[in-house]
């Protein structure tokens, strides 16, 4: 069956594949637990509702992509790309270096227009939205937000205050404590590891609790310990209801947080499957034909494969 054949705008049940976690059984548990608990999602009609233990609701954005399109200097990055992402759903996006996958998730946060087409939150274009959606977005991206002359705590505080946040300091140094910077809390960023400033960097996309993750390459510089940590927090996400758009070299660490799946390839969607229906091998089979043409084997290396790896989009 073509991968096209098994799309679905529908959301779909978390589930485990038992690709990656006997490792770290507590993140097991979780996953199980959240494959488990079909009762977490309610049908509302303008939306797929998901209620969590703490009741939260449907608050998340529907995201569109109507044929984007995004060219510069002649080069084209995006080409047609026509995606939709319902509340609650998580959407893991996969694909060579260069295919536009930094530039789409730029795209749709709002910080480069499309050359053709349009972006929608909630059927609303996201250029008539201005600052007000990105304060709903929480996003990660190759190029840090972080203030290398500010402390871990001062650039939280600093980003909490900037998104609204009731009481900052206190949300902010919950963080620090959550991803392990306690004790870097008063060190500036600048003397910050590669994996401690990719811990700081997600709390600060968390910072504001938003609706909406766009996360590229999350799991980057992080060690086995907090590959696991960012599992389980990205599961707890996707149970409370945040709509999550990753993109991923390292695809089977996010594979059973997915809903569905795309491969991308020079800037078009190649594949997009509804993650029910495909386990994470046949879908590696898929993303090393699509993404690794006849021919072509020595270009992609280990990226097809799941488990190794680009200005705006030579590292995309």
């Amino acid at each position: 069956m073509s991968c096209w054949k098994a799309r679905s705008t529908r959301t779909a049940s978390l589930r485990w594949t038992g690709c990656w976690c006997s490792a770290f059984p507590s993140t097991r548990r979780r996953i199980s637990r959240a494959a488990a608990s079909p009762g977490t999602r309610k049908s509302t009609g303008s939306c797929t509702r998901r209620t969590s233990r703490a009741g939260a609701g449907c608050g998340s954005l529907h995201i569109e992509l109507r044929s984007v399109t995004r060219r510069v200097d002649g080069r084209r990055l995006l080409d047609a790309v026509t995606l939709a992402i319902q509340p609650g759903q998580t959407l893991l996006i996969c694909g060579p270096n260069g295919a536009g996958k930094s530039t789409l998730l730029k795209v749709a946060a709002g910080l480069v227009p499309p050359t053709a087409g349009e972006v929608l939150y909630d059927g609303r274009p996201v250029s008539r939205w201005g600052p007000g959606v990105r304060r709903r977005l929480g996003t990660l991206f190759h190029e840090s937000l972080l203030y290398d002359e500010l402390t871990v705590l001062d650039n939280l505080v600093f980003a909490a205050r900037l998104f609204g946040v009731d009481d900052a300091r206190r949300r902010a140094e919950a963080l620090v404590d959550e991803v392990g910077l306690r004790l870097a809390a008063r060190e500036p960023v600048a003397r910050l590891s590669r994996g401690m400033r990719q811990r700081l960097a997600l709390a600060r996309a968390l910072v504001h609790q938003p609706e909406v993750l766009l996360l590229d390459e999350p799991f980057a510089g992080l060690d086995a310990r907090w590959t696991a940590w960012l599992t389980e927090r990205l599961a707890a996400e996707r149970e409370r209801g945040t709509s999550i758009v990753l993109v991923a070299h390292e695809w089977r660490w996010a594979w059973p947080l997915a809903d569905r799946a795309a491969v991308l390839v020079r800037g078009r969607v190649e594949c997009l499957v509804d993650v029910r229906e495909w386990d994470a091998d046949r879908f590696g089979s898929e993303y090393r034909r699509l993404a690794m043409p006849a021919g072509s084997a020595g270009e992609a290396g280990t990226e097809t494969g799941g488990w190794g790896a680009a200005g705006e989009e030579a590292r995309s």
